[in-house]
């Protein structure tokens, strides 16, 4: 009897462990879920671990980055810094990303970094999201530094497209992207055939388009340094499409976002010479 329930003891032991050992891993979405169910329940901690998870096991999961730099926002006022870093993670996987951009808004406003924060919220009423355009509203009824009266078209009730490939209406293989030389901001010789690809289809395919442009840096320098040197790539780039192809300039957002949003690693030269770069975007066609 004894050796028939060992056996059986045995026998159950093996069972659990043939079951533990074929039972599915966890996947990104499983725990983007479980942190969407925290976060619906206001345990923004738990939600904030979730969506932690989910970005290790995927790194280009933008809802994620999304979600938890809200849930930083709300549940620690101090972690500001993580929640910026969240939505440009975000804003650089998905660059037509508006509730990114809002929500980045919100907490530059929040640390009274007002010039990040309207450049955002103009950006996100840009590609139609209707609390940017209230809050950009509001700061010009309050006539605090308000915003140029034109950027980009309003949403029409239609359901007009938002967003928008430029790679899509270029020769194949070009790619709406120019790089830049060290610690400079003058487009390189190969960058012009790109932009005047870019410049044509502005002037005939879309002429009342509205496009993105932002620069980015290597990680040499202080970022400080890098947001200035970034904003002026993107700027290099607009003047060149408002001076060579007579691009209205209220088509042409320009962002900077420094060494935030790196396209290859830093560790190597010919990676940091890949994020030198300024990338254009379609916002509204």
């Amino acid at each position: 009897m004894k050796k028939t329930y060992g056996c059986l003891v045995i026998l159950l032991i093996l069972l659990l462990s043939w079951q533990t050992g074929f039972a599915a891993p966890f996947s990104s979405r499983d725990f983007f879920r479980k942190g969407v169910a925290y976060e619906n329940q206001k345990a923004y901690g738990e939600a904030i671990d979730m969506f932690t998870e989910a970005i290790k096991l995927d790194p280009t999961y933008a809802d994620a980055y999304l979600h938890r730099g809200k849930a930083y926002r709300i549940y620690e006022i101090s972690a500001t810094r993580e929640a910026i870093d969240d939505f440009s993670s975000a804003i650089a996987l998905l660059p037509k990303n508006a509730e990114a951009y809002y929500e980045r808004g919100l907490v530059n406003a929040f640390v009274i970094n007002n010039e990040a924060a309207k450049s955002d919220m103009i950006t996100a009423a840009g590609l139609g999201h209707e609390d940017a355009r209230q809050w950009l509203m509001a700061l010009n009824d309050r006539k605090v530094d308000a915003p140029p009266p034109v950027v980009a078209p309003k949403t029409e009730p239609t359901g007009q497209q938002q967003g928008f490939e430029l790679a899509d209406y270029l020769p194949g293989g070009v790619r709406p992207i120019v790089y830049f030389d060290f610690d400079r901001a003058v487009i390189k010789p190969e960058g012009f055939p790109v932009l005047d690809e870019i410049g044509g289809v502005l002037r005939q395919r879309l002429p009342t388009a509205v496009i993105l442009v932002v620069g980015h840096t290597d990680n040499i320098g202080t970022k400080g340094y890098n947001a200035e040197l970034s904003l002026r790539r993107a700027e290099a780039v607009r003047d060149y499409l408002t001076v060579k192809h007579g691009i209205d300039a209220a088509r042409i957002l320009a962002e900077g976002y420094g060494e935030m949003a790196p396209e290859d690693t830093n560790e190597t030269e010919s990676g940091r010479a890949r994020n030198r770069r300024a990338v254009l975007a379609g916002i509204h066609e």
